[in-house]
């Protein structure tokens, strides 16, 4: 089910969120979507995005010293 930012905020109140099908504005920041996972440890969240079929992120190339990542 669709959740605005706001409503995610208000009912998930000091837990990590993974959201899916996400939904931008204009400028790209994200302003909706749908709670796939949810929980006080943000390992177990962690742990359960890795376990999902479908999810791939990866940087193409060798990560400039300059630069922290951070997922």
């Amino acid at each position: 089910m669709y959740k605005t930012i706001e409503q995610v905020h208000e009912e998930y109140d000091g837990q990590w969120v993974y959201l899916i099908n996400l939904k931008k504005n204009e400028l790209g920041t994200v302003i909706g979507g749908e709670v796939s996972v949810h929980n006080e440890s943000r390992d177990k969240v962690l742990r359960s995005m890795n376990s999902r079929d479908g999810i791939y992120v990866f940087y193409a190339g060798e990560i400039p010293a300059e630069v922290s990542i951070v997922l």
